[in-house]
């Protein structure tokens, strides 16, 4: 069985105690007395909190991915005491300076307290969580990993790109692996919401929002100004064309070499930014005559389901080709704005 779980990468300290405030466990996230602080995250920092915040690409020494890799621990138990394999990633830029450190942070076992009282609970309940393997590979191998093991079974060369809201990476994947000539990170979804936000700023006040609850009205097409609705579709759409024109094409067009595209036909788009149609046409334009431009079915899962089928992968070349009941095999991508875990277990 497979599920995936979806929550927003925010966090923000909190001194209140909170009664029930959320229907389930996934919207009402409240960690307790981690390091002496207590934190809400994901759904419960953007509704109950005043400024929920995330660094961008940060590493597991650092507060924020600590409390989203803990809680996306959590959410992978199920409730059961079943171990875990882990796969996680980082993208290109990253991965060589904090692999090392994400594997040492997950491997092991994990006390978390939560406070369960949010979401109708009795109180304060500590959950263990041990982690038995962990894998850390980069984002675009997990994706296309997705693309060729999952429900699409790609069997062709491809490009693809993972348009994500802290770095934009790219790559050339061939049947006997990636390109590495190819493989690239540049700006993210980001550098569009701050082209938004300075426009929006000319003509309103904005009250200080933090960059994820800019992002959260960029995404969702206007703002809420003097109990007022203000569009800003249009100006979403001019900021999503310079970031394709300034920052996305060139660097398609330096990494990518016109051989290349004899040896492939289709692009692949994956990531959250490929749920903005007016990005997707725009790949369209560029490609018409050279490139099949598809975007992955629900494309915000992508890395992490391709993060589960590597978990899946890893424990099968320990167990000969089994998977083991009372084993949960899981891919957590922690993205810059959601955070996504995969769950698969062979239970019954």
């Amino acid at each position: 069985m497979k599920r995936s779980y979806v929550f927003p990468s925010v966090y923000e300290e909190s001194f209140v105690d909170y009664a029930k405030v959320a229907e389930n466990f996934i919207d009402g996230v409240k960690i307790v007395n981690f390091n002496q602080h207590d934190y809400l995250i994901g759904n419960m920092a953007l509704n109950q909190g005043n400024a929920p915040h995330k660094l961008l690409n940060s590493s597991a020494s650092e507060l924020d991915y600590q409390l989203l890799a803990l809680t996306s621990l959590i959410m992978a138990t199920q409730g059961t005491d079943n171990k875990l394999v882990i796969t996680a990633g980082f993208p290109f830029v990253t991965y060589p300076v904090y692999k090392k450190g994400a594997r040492d942070f997950f491997l092991g076992k994990h006390l978390v307290s939560l406070d369960t009282r949010t979401f109708g609970g009795s109180g304060v309940e500590t959950v263990s969580v041990n982690v038995d393997s962990i894998d850390v590979i980069t984002e675009i191998s997990g994706c296309i990993k997705a693309i060729r093991e999952g429900q699409i079974a790609e069997k062709q060369n491809f490009f693809i790109g993972s348009l994500g809201f802290g770095s934009f990476e790219l790559a050339l994947s061939t049947q006997t692996g990636i390109v590495q000539r190819t493989a690239h990170s540049e700006k993210g979804i980001n550098f569009a919401v701050n082209i938004l936000e300075n426009e929006i700023q000319k003509q309103y006040y904005i009250n200080l929002l933090t960059e994820q609850q800019i992002e959260r009205a960029f995404q969702r097409g206007y703002f809420v100004i003097n109990r007022r609705k203000v569009d800003v579709t249009e100006m979403r759409k001019r900021a999503l064309t310079s970031y394709f024109n300034e920052v996305i094409s060139p660097g398609m067009r330096k990494k990518f070499l016109n051989e290349d595209f004899v040896k492939a036909n289709k692009l692949y788009l994956v990531g959250g930014g490929a749920m903005y149609q007016e990005l997707v046409d725009l790949f369209r334009q560029e490609f018409q005559e050279i490139l099949d431009v598809i975007v992955y079915p629900d494309p915000y899962l992508c890395a992490s389901e391709g993060y589960c089928l590597n978990s899946i992968s890893l424990a099968q070349s320990v167990n000969n080709q089994e998977l083991m009941d009372g084993t949960t095999y899981v891919g957590i991508d922690i993205g810059n704005s959601n955070t996504v875990v995969t769950v698969h277990t062979n239970s019954k």
